[in-house]
């Protein structure tokens, strides 16, 4: 014979079934308190039940989320379920970005009972969007530093040339010019350095400029190293 469950069954079934949800889970009433959470709502937000259960949904949501709900409530059986990307609090005074799904809670066809809310810790999701957007910009900047560089290097290719074929003939230059010929290539030598690091630059650093202002420090940046010739031992 089939067994039918009766009430207590089903009402440990259900209980059952919140408890091990995965997502955290909220239960408000008609005047957004917290009836129940799940052990995943705890997990998330610190709170223990004790501390939670019974009191007032603004605890846990901000001004915002709790306007939305109290839409929802006004609309009774026209509104359906609905999500919004919004912030929780945290027991440690934080904010937690999450994914909040509200659905009605009804009582047979039209009486609304309470509401419904899944929440989804979006925290890994942010982190992940952080690197990506971490990734392009320094592939946007290794771009514009791949064409600095060469923007830079072709005059200065052209201008150290012609300091070397004046160099050749320092027998016929004054000591004072040929100073400042020296002094010209060396300079030339070092911007191309600096022009040929820039595009390997990997974890830009900065330091403080003119006018509080902050710029590039090339130097203190993480590059990527420059590949070893075949056969040529590393540096001890």
């Amino acid at each position: 014979m089939k067994h039918k469950p009766n009430r207590r069954e089903t009402r440990d079934h259900l209980a059952g079934m919140f408890e091990g949800f995965p997502a955290a889970l909220l239960s408000l009433d008609t005047g957004l308190r917290v009836v129940m959470m799940n052990a995943a709502a705890e997990e998330l937000t610190g709170f223990g039940r004790p501390e939670i259960e019974g009191r007032r949904a603004n605890a846990l949501m901000g001004v915002a989320q709790l306007r939305y709900i109290t839409r929802v409530l006004r609309e009774r059986g026209r509104f359906q379920t609905g999500s919004f990307i919004t912030k929780m609090r945290s027991k440690g005074g934080g904010e937690i970005p999450v994914r909040l799904v509200v659905s009605p809670l009804r009582r047979g066809r039209r009486d609304l009972a309470g509401i419904l809310c899944v929440i989804s810790d979006l925290r890994s999701v942010k982190r992940i969007q952080g690197k990506l957007l971490e990734a392009e910009r320094l592939a946007a900047l290794s771009e514009i530093a791949a064409g600095l560089s060469h923007a830079i290097n072709n005059p200065l290719c052209a201008i150290l040339g012609n300091t070397q074929l004046l160099l050749m003939e320092s027998d016929r230059l004054d000591a004072g010019a040929v100073k400042k010929l020296r002094s010209i290539e060396r300079e030339i030598s070092r911007i191309q350095r600096v022009a040929e690091r820039l595009p390997r630059i990997t974890r830009p650093a900065s330091r403080e400029y003119v006018g509080g202002r902050r710029m590039l420090d090339i130097e203190a940046s993480g590059q990527l190293r420059r590949p070893r010739p075949r056969g040529k031992p590393a540096k001890q």
